[in-house]
């Protein structure tokens, strides 16, 4: 069983979603051209029937005593209400969470049974002094019910339980052991869609994440920060209290710890699983390769004895050719100046660099993605990452011999691949916009025009700075 807390504002609209109100006034109009004797009943009530209904897709399994049930939708939310008119308004009065059982538990799960875990739930949280009603769902291959209360209790004091993440954690873990239900273990069997706010960020984080993660082009930690900066995610490293840097995953303006979000996800497990990717192909390519000399060593014996010819020299024999080192070059000063010089020192082991340089021809340092292509044999620069690289398992081979890894940390000690971003980087977080990097003064202006579109928005911000350019220039050749 695991536990959904959503909350909200309007007590009508969450008993008219949780009793199917739509669904009933569509089932009470086909009924009442069929004039059938059961639609009096429901019509008797003007379409109001709670105990009665039509639909076989929820029921009512239990209530507080000071429920109306039998007048209507509008005097059930208007009972649960009734003690948050007591106090002060507050902002979400309406107390909603979703209790879920596990598919293998609906044999045993009967409308009495739910109802007393429900009971049971309420009284471990704490919700027990309050007004509530509780809704079985049939819709779904799970069970599950919906529990509508007041968040403000009735000595008039607000229920905050609804807020307290980690003791709805642990009451569902204790539910789960009295009453012998399955647990869920992992948020990648969570239904995203039930969701809301933050939790249903929450949550889908979580699976982009998983499926990030074993995308093609994610090989190792410095693929998988390109790969997240496409979607729309970003990194960002922060120093704990205890002295440990902590990585964030950030959405939009929301930023969750990976400890949260999953134990697996946190820097170190990453990197030891990048790490051990790197080795099992480097494996990989030392069989493919000693598959191939003992392949050349065996095909001139074959030969000789077929072919009974001369014997040939030794030299001619060896199988084995020593191969040359792959030396990437130092890049040109032509090609990108003012590089520092650990990230040169990254691009020269093979990494895929972002780094904050100026070439000769611009005027300002600007962010920019560098890689070597071993296709060409030439550097790469650009604004956006590399989709894809293909490192040849030769080089692979021979920066593991050096001591040396392609994905992980550099040779300085300070230089941390946080929020793609190197140490000589300005302190400034890159912001990212439509998965592309963009500068501070482009998020304002983003900022200041909500209904523009982004490309639109690119080109007349292009337009503005070519003019505030042109005015500064004009401003400087004009006579004092």
């Amino acid at each position: 069983m695991i536990a959904y807390i959503i909350n909200g504002k309007s007590f009508g609209n969450c008993v008219d979603y949780v009793t199917r109100r739509t669904l009933e006034e569509k089932l009470s109009a086909e009924a009442a051209q069929k004039q059938r004797a059961d639609e009096k009943k429901y019509e008797s009530n003007n379409g109001e029937g709670i105990v009665y209904h039509l639909s076989k897709d929820w029921e009512l399994i239990g209530a507080s005593s000071d429920i109306r049930l039998y007048e209507g939708r509008k005097a059930i939310a208007d009972d649960i209400a009734r003690p948050t008119r007591t106090r002060k308004p507050i902002k979400d009065p309406v107390g909603h969470i979703s209790l879920d059982f596990h598919p293998k538990d609906a044999p045993k799960m009967t409308n009495e049974r739910m109802a007393d875990i429900a009971c049971d739930y309420m009284k471990r949280m704490g919700l027990d002094n309050t007004p509530y009603i509780i809704v079985r769902h049939f819709d779904k291959a799970h069970p599950h019910c919906h529990l509508v209360f007041s968040r403000v209790d009735y000595d008039g004091k607000i229920l905050t339980q609804t807020t307290n993440f980690k003791k709805n954690e642990r009451v569902c873990k204790a539910l789960n052991l009295k009453h012998r239900l399955m647990q869920g273990r992992s948020k990648l069997d969570t239904d995203v869609s039930k969701l809301r706010g933050k939790e249903k960020v929450r949550y889908k984080l979580t699976h982009d994440l998983a499926r990030l993660f074993v995308s093609p082009d994610v090989k190792d930690w410095n693929s998988f920060l390109i790969v997240l900066l496409r979607n729309g995610i970003t990194t960002k490293e922060k120093v704990g209290k205890s002295g440990r840097t902590n990585l964030y995953y950030c959405v939009g303006k929301q930023s969750f710890w990976s400890m949260k979000l999953d134990p697996f996800l946190t820097r170190e497990n990453l990197e030891r699983v990048f790490r051990e990717r790197i080795e099992r192909r480097l494996k990989e390519s030392e069989s493919v390769i000693k598959r191939a000399e003992r392949h050349a060593v065996e095909e001139p014996k074959l030969e000789k004895k077929a072919t009974s010819q001369p014997r040939v020299s030794a030299q001619s024999q060896s199988p084995i050719q020593s191969h040359k080192p792959i030396v990437i070059p130092p890049l040109p000063f032509e090609f990108l100046w003012d590089v520092p010089k650990s990230d040169e020192a990254a691009y020269r082991r093979g990494e895929t660099v972002y780094t904050f340089a100026r070439k000769p021809t611009d005027r300002y340092k600007a962010h920019y993605w560098i890689w070597y292509d071993f296709k060409t044999g030439k550097p790469q620069c650009s604004f956006d990452p590399p989709k894809s690289r293909d490192i040849p398992p030769a080089f692979l081979q021979q920066v593991v011999s050096s001591g040396k890894t392609v994905s992980t940390q550099s040779e300085s000690s300070d230089f941390r691949m946080s929020h793609v971003s190197l140490s000589n980087a300005p302190n400034d977080a890159v912001c990212i916009a439509h998965g592309e990097p963009v500068s501070g003064d482009f998020k304002q202006f983003l900022e200041n025009h909500p209904d523009m579109d982004f490309y639109d928005a690119k080109r007349k911000f292009k337009e503005e700075q070519k003019a505030k350019q042109k005015s500064r220039q004009g401003t400087k050749l004009s006579p004092s």
